[in-house]
C-alpha cells in the first residue's frame, strides 16, 4: 500500500487518539431546588467529575416524580438522582433498576404551614381538617398519612397539584394546611406559620436515592464507581469549606449571597441530610412503610433485592 494510501487510515487513528470522552449529562431529580442536591452542584463545579474520570458537562434537573427517571433512562448516562418513590414504580413497572446509594436521609426541607391567623396550633387540631399535598402518593402525601397516622387522627388529603397550587389553596382558604418546602419555607416566614416540620416526627427515611439501570452497572461498573467518588468528595469538600459551599449554593439556586447564608446554615446540622451514599436501615423502613401506607405494596419491601452497594467504598457498605 502507497504512502497516500495510508494517510486516511493514519488521520482517522490520530483523531480517534485526540477526541476528547463525549461530554455526558446528569439527570438529578429537583436540582437547583431542593438543598440535598447541593453536592452534585459542588461536584461539577470543582471538577471532582473530571477528576474521576467522568466528563459530565451538565446536570439535567427533573421536575420529581417519573420526570428525572425518564430523563435518566433516556440519557447516555444511565445514573440519575430520583425520589426513591420514583425508583421503586420503576421497578414495579418492569424496568431493570437498581438503587446503588443514597443522597439524602433527611425530610428536613420541608414542613407544613397555615397561615398566620390560622387556629391550628398543634398537629392534634388536623383533626378531620383539610390538607394539601403536591398529588397522589408524592412525598408530601405519603409524609401527611405517616404523620396524622402516629397521632392518630383522620383529615382530608386534597391533591394541589404542586407546591404553589397548593399555597394558594392555602391562602383560599380552600384548605387548612398545606407542604412549604425551602427556599420559600424561610422566605416567607412573614406569610405562614409552621405547624410541624416533617423532619420532626419522621426523622431519617431514604427519599432520595441515586439509581442505574442493571444492564449499565455490568457494562460499565468504573464509570458509576467514578460517579459516587465525586459525590463522596462534594459531601466532604461542603462539610469542610461552608462558605465556599453557600456561594456554590447562591450560585446554582439563584439566590443572593445574603439569602443563602440565611438559608443554608441550618442544614449543616441536619442529621443524613447529605450522605456519602452509604445506605441506613432505618431510614429504609421508614420509606417501606411508606410505600405501604399510600398503596404501592401490600408487604415490606425487600431492600436486599434492589439495593446494590457493590459500587460504594468498602466503609461506606452496610448490613440490610
Amino acid at each position: 500500500m502507497s504512502t497516500t494510501a495510508w494517510r486516511p487510515l493514519i488521520a482517522a487513528l490520530l483523531l480517534s487518539f485526540s477526541l476528547p470522552a463525549a461530554a455526558e449529562t446528569l439527570s438529578v431529580s429537583q436540582y437547583g431546588l431542593v438543598n440535598a442536591d447541593l453536592p452534585w452542584a459542588i461536584a461539577l463545579k470543582k471538577g471532582f467529575f473530571k477528576d474521576e474520570g467522568v466528563n459530565i458537562e451538565r446536570i439535567i434537573p427533573g421536575q420529581g416524580g417519573g420526570t428525572a427517571l425518564r430523563n435518566m433512562l433516556a440519557s447516555d448516562l444511565p445514573y440519575g438522582v430520583v425520589a426513591t418513590s420514583a425508583a421503586l414504580a420503576g421497578i414495579r413497572a418492569g424496568i431493570e433498576l437498581k438503587i446503588v446509594s443514597t443522597v439524602s436521609d433527611n425530610i428536613g426541607e420541608i414542613a407544613l404551614v397555615v397561615l398566620p391567623d390560622s387556629p391550628l396550633r398543634t398537629i392534634k387540631d388536623l383533626a378531620g381538617k383539610k390538607i394539601a399535598i403536591t398529588s397522589p402518593k408524592a412525598t408530601t402525601e405519603w409524609m401527611t398519612r405517616m404523620v396524622l397516622n402516629k397521632h392518630g387522627l383522620t383529615a382530608e388529603i386534597v391533591p394541589a397539584g404542586g407546591f404553589a397550587p397548593a399555597l394558594t389553596a392555602l391562602g383560599q382558604h380552600a384548605v387548612d394546611a398545606a407542604p412549604l418546602n425551602d427556599p420559600g419555607l424561610t422566605q416567607k416566614a412573614d406569610k405562614y406559620r409552621v405547624l410541624f416540620a416533617y423532619s420532626d416526627e419522621i426523622p431519617r427515611v431514604t427519599w432520595l436515592v441515586g439509581i442505574t439501570t442493571s444492564q449499565f452497572m455490568a457494562k460499565d461498573p468504573g464509570k458509576l464507581r467514578g460517579i459516587l467518588k465525586a459525590y463522596r468528595r462534594a459531601v466532604d469538600f461542603l462539610y469542610a469549606n461552608r462558605d465556599e459551599a453557600t456561594r456554590i449554593y447562591g450560585e446554582v439556586w439563584e439566590l443572593p449571597p445574603d439569602e443563602a447564608k440565611r438559608l443554608l446554615p441550618k442544614y449543616f446540622d441536619m442529621p443524613g441530610e447529605w450522605t456519602h451514599g452509604e445506605f441506613y436501615k432505618d431510614g429504609l423502613e421508614t420509606m417501606s412503610k411508606a410505600e405501604m401506607l399510600i398503596g404501592n405494596t401490600d408487604k415490606p419491601i425487600d431492600w436486599k433485592t434492589i439495593v446494590d452497594q457493590s459500587l460504594l467504598s468498602e466503609d461506606l457498605r452496610r448490613p440490610l
